[in-house]
């Protein structure tokens, strides 16, 4: 069968000051299938993230300010993804945050948190080239990502800041492109993976940023033995992201923006070709943020996932 099914945690919020997990609604950026399925395949992913931190930086220099002591989320998602063709693939993707927590330094032991539906997003891939020989596919999807209401949450009948919501309250869209090479004698393959993502203005005024992730990926393929029902493989993905201001009623807000760099190294366990579990950590490498933001410390990811041949 001519797969790949590959999982990619993409799009780690900033966590900041006044921008607090602001990238409501896409705290991974969804699980990708890498690729397109095969006609009549269906795949299904549920993943679990967890995200860190209690440091401030101030463009690319640890910050004093001690406002917010830390910060933490907890999310799940999953997605579906089903092969129309060996050509079109169509995918719909969700999450829910189970908490999302800013504890704040001043006043001492005061803590806010936000839960909830995340936006939705449905989008089509479609395989614009594939070299079976040189295995060599690339492939670009577009999708339209909305929110499951409108309405801004309110937490005792007040409404939380913009950057604890679990959602954007608005609709936006994503367009992804994926370049895959594989080397089936030594196991290698080599990915490029882009993800652009624009938001709307919500009935609030409010809108957060536009990102841009660029990931490469290493993966080598471990042999699996008779004797071992397991085979794995190790990967190292190395991920940039870009995210501009957010805006208040076309006001930009100051701290807001920043430029990300990670190193992620991440092993995807094949159980009996059944289905599949992925561990991965994001290590952040370089951070620069514009005025004071908390930023990124550790997160890691856990996937499961299972592909059927209808």
């Amino acid at each position: 069968m001519r797969k790949l099914i590959f999982f990619v945690f993409l799009a780690l919020p900033s966590i900041a000051s006044a921008q607090c997990f602001s990238s409501a609604g896409n705290p991974v950026g969804g699980s990708n299938n890498m690729g397109n399925l095969d006609k009549r395949t269906l795949s299904l992913v549920a993943f679990y993230h967890n995200s860190y931190s209690d440091r401030f930086f101030e463009g690319d220099k640890p910050s004093s300010i001690s406002l917010i002591d830390k910060a933490r989320y907890n999310f799940m998602g999953a997605l579906m993804a089903y092969g129309f063709s060996d050509r079109f693939t169509l995918e719909a993707e969700a999450g829910y945050f189970i908490d999302k927590t800013k504890f704040y330094a001043i006043p001492e032991g005061y803590s806010l948190k936000g839960f909830g539906l995340t936006n939705a997003l449905v989008s089509g891939k479609y395989q614009i080239y594939y070299n079976p020989v040189k295995k060599i596919e690339f492939a670009a999807s577009a999708g339209l990502k909305f929110p499951f209401s409108l309405k801004s949450m309110e937490v005792n009948h007040v409404r939380l800041p913009f950057d604890m919501q679990p959602s954007t309250s608005t609709i936006g869209g994503v367009i992804q492109a994926y370049l895959i090479k594989q080397h089936s004698l030594t196991g290698m393959r080599y990915f490029l993976f882009s993800r652009f993502e624009a938001n709307g203005t919500n009935r609030d005024g409010y809108r957060f940023g536009n990102s841009l992730v660029n990931s490469v990926f290493v993966s080598k393929h471990l042999i699996r033995t008779s004797m071992w029902p397991i085979s794995g493989t190790v990967i190292l993905q190395v991920r940039n992201e870009i995210r501009g201001q957010t805006f208040i009623r076309e006001i930009p807000e100051p701290a807001s923006g920043s430029f990300k760099l990670f190193l992620s190294p991440q092993i995807n366990l094949a159980i009996r070709e059944k289905f599949n579990v992925s561990f991965m950590v994001d290590l952040p490498v370089y951070q620069y943020y514009r005025n004071a933001q908390i930023a990124d410390k550790i997160s890691f990811s856990i996937v499961l996932n299972k592909a059927l041949e209808l």
